[in-house]
C-alpha cells in the first residue's frame, strides 16, 4: 500500500469491501420509467437516471446518464449530461446533479427521479446503491417503486381524493423489496444478496401544499428557510439509535462499533454483512438474517403553515456523498452561487457537488469518494 493510501477499514463507505461490478442492461428506452409513464399520460414530465452506458469507464466526477420525456418530446438520452442540457430545464425551480465518485471497482451507484404532473404535484427521489450490484438495484428501485406509487396516484382520481401518500409510499417500498427479491429468478437475474440501495422519496402535493416525505437509509431531505435556517430533516437511519437497535437485536441481528467511523450490523452466524445502515432495499441477506428492514419513515410536512414568514423555502434531498462532511445547516447556503440569494441554480447544485467532492478527495488523500447526488427545490 503506498504511503498515505487509506486503509479498507477505515473508509467511510456503506460496506467495507465492494467486488467486481456487474454490468445489468438497461433493457433499451423502451423499458423505463420515462417510458412506462409517458405512455400512460402525455401530460406528465419525467426526469430520471440510468445506468451508465460506459459503466466502469464513465470518469469520476462524471455526470450520471439520464433519460428525459414530456408531452413535447418522445423519450430522449442524454448520455454525458452538461450543466445546461435541457433536461434541467424540465421543471421550473428544480435542478440536480448526479456525480461519480472516485470508486473505479463499480460504475456511480447512486440514481435519482423526479417526476410531475404539472401544478398538481410532484415527485422526488435520491437512490444511493451499494455493495457489488448497488447500481443494478438503485436503477431496478427508481422504476418498480416509482410505477407502484403512481399506481396509487392514479387510483386515488385526478382531485386525489382520499389519496395517502404514506400509506402509498410504505406499499410502494415493502413491495419494492419483494420484487428485489424475486428478480434474481426472473429474467434480469438481479442478485443482491449483498447488493442494496438507500431510498429517500418526497411527494408534493401542490394543491394542499403539503410534503410528504419517505427515507430508508441515509439520503438525507432537509427542508430550509432563507439561506441555512433547517426546518426538518430526515434523521439517518444507523444501527446504533435506540429503536433501530432495537429492532436489529430482535430479529437476531448485532450492532458493533467498526472501529473507525461507523456501527454496523452483522448477522448472528458471522461478521456479515458489515452494513452502516439499518434501513435500505435489497441487502437480502442482511434482511433475513441481521435486522435489515425497507420499511420507511415518514413525515409529512405542511409547507402552506411554512410560507407564513415571507422567506423563500428550499428542499434538499442528497445521498450520503454529500451529509458524510456537509453539515444540514451549511447545505443549502453551499449550493446558492456567487450572485443569487435564494433558490440553488444548476451551477450553486453543482458548487454543492463540488464542495462534497473536495471534503472527500481532503479525507482520503485523493483516493476515494463516494458518488453524489443533489436534488434542490424551491418549493
Amino acid at each position: 500500500m503506498a504511503s498515505g493510501a487509506v486503509e479498507p477499514q477505515r473508509r467511510r463507505l456503506t460496506v467495507g469491501q465492494a467486488g467486481q461490478a456487474t454490468a445489468l442492461g438497461e433493457g433499451g428506452a423502451d423499458d423505463t420509467l420515462a417510458a412506462a409513464l409517458s405512455k400512460d399520460n402525455d401530460k406528465l414530465v419525467i426526469v430520471h437516471s440510468v445506468t451508465d452506458g460506459s459503466h466502469k469507464k464513465k470518469k469520476a466526477f462524471g455526470e450520471k446518464d439520464r433519460l428525459a420525456a414530456n408531452k413535447s418530446t418522445d423519450v430522449t438520452r442524454s448520455t454525458d449530461p452538461k450543466e445546461d442540457d435541457s433536461t434541467n430545464t424540465f421543471f421550473a425551480g428544480v435542478n440536480f446533479t448526479c456525480k461519480k465518485g472516485l470508486k473505479p471497482e463499480s460504475p456511480n451507484q447512486d440514481s435519482f427521479v423526479v417526476f410531475s404532473l404539472p401544478s398538481q404535484w410532484t415527485v422526488y427521489g435520491v437512490f444511493d446503491g451499494h455493495g457489488p450490484n448497488g447500481h443494478d438495484v438503485s436503477n431496478f428501485a427508481v422504476k418498480n417503486l416509482c410505477l407502484n406509487f403512481y399506481a396509487s396516484l392514479t387510483a386515488a382520481g385526478d382531485g386525489l381524493a382520499g389519496f395517502d401518500a404514506g400509506a402509498a409510499f410504505t406499499k410502494a417500498f415493502t413491495e419494492c423489496q419483494v420484487a428485489i427479491e424475486n428478480a434474481k429468478s426472473g429474467p434480469l437475474k438481479l442478485d443482491a444478496s449483498s447488493s442494496g440501495s438507500t431510498c429517500t422519496m418526497a411527494f408534493h402535493d401542490l394543491k394542499k401544499d403539503v410534503l410528504t416525505v419517505a427515507h430508508a437509509g441515509d439520503s438525507r431531505a432537509v427542508l430550509f428557510r432563507g439561506d441555512n435556517t433547517v426546518l426538518n430533516e430526515t434523521e439517518d437511519h444507523k444501527p446504533n439509535l435506540p429503536n433501530e437497535k432495537k429492532r436489529i437485536e430482535e430479529k437476531g441481528g448485532r450492532v458493533i462499533f467498526d472501529g473507525y467511523y461507523n456501527y454496523r450490523i452483522f448477522a448472528k452466524a458471522g461478521m456479515y454483512p458489515g452494513l452502516n445502515m439499518s434501513r435500505a432495499l435489497g441487502d437480502v441477506v442482511a434482511h433475513k438474517e441481521a435486522g435489515l428492514t425497507a420499511e420507511p419513515e415518514l413525515t409529512v410536512i405542511n409547507v402552506a403553515d411554512k410560507r407564513k414568514d415571507p422567506a423563500p423555502l428550499n428542499l434538499l434531498i442528497c445521498s450520503d456523498g454529500v451529509w458524510e462532511f456537509i453539515k444540514s445547516p451549511d447545505a443549502l447556503g453551499i449550493s446558492v452561487a456567487a450572485g443569487e440569494k435564494e433558490l440553488p441554480s444548476q451551477k450553486g447544485v453543482e458548487k454543492l457537488a463540488k464542495k462534497s467532492w473536495d471534503s472527500w478527495m481532503e479525507d482520503s488523500d485523493n483516493e476515494i469518494s463516494d458518488d453524489i447526488t443533489v436534488i434542490a427545490v424551491r418549493l
